[in-house]
């Protein structure tokens, strides 16, 4: 198994422990969303947005570099990483690189935006709780093209699904 191969399990290990602080946030804020009113927001409640804000926006982030590791191991091109999301798309781990688009969108909107216009923001937040399972799908995805391509690896992939 290369080191690039080892790598990727090690990064889709992360993934795993990643995904799980994010589905307890997603399922924390799904119980917030719709927001009407941000003032009747506890401090908790507060919080509860923000760790979700940050784990999606990691998860992504995260799930972007295995991305681009299994385009290197393959030896295609990951410079620029439109080239990743397209080779992404062949394979079928990305529904669409459009999708992929705009969700980094949508995340880095929430990013700038945070605190700003409550409208923006709540109509952000129910955006991001609704792009959650297509990150979910990617990630499931990546997990099952890895482990018919890699199998070598698959003993070190167990229980990250």
């Amino acid at each position: 198994m290369s080191a690039n191969v080892q790598l990727i399990w090690k990064k889709i290990e992360h993934l795993r422990r990643m995904r799980n602080y994010l589905d307890y946030s997603h399922e924390q804020v799904l119980r917030l969303i719709p927001i009407s009113d941000w003032h009747q927001l506890t401090p908790e409640n507060h919080e509860t947005l923000a760790a979700f804000r940050v784990r999606f926006s990691e998860f992504q982030e995260h799930l972007g570099k295995v991305m681009r590791a299994i385009a290197r191991e393959e030896e295609q091109s990951t410079e620029p990483f439109s080239f990743v999301l397209l080779y992404m798309e062949k394979l079928g781990i990305l529904d669409s690189v459009e999708q992929w688009k705009m969700i980094r969108e949508l995340r880095n909107a929430v990013n700038h935006e945070y605190e700003e216009n409550e409208q923006r923001l709540s109509e952000f937040f129910l955006a991001l709780t609704q792009a959650a399972p297509d990150l979910y799908k990617c990630y499931t995805r990546i997990i099952e093209f890895c482990t018919s391509s890699y199998p070598a690896a698959e003993d070190l992939s167990a229980g990250t699904s």
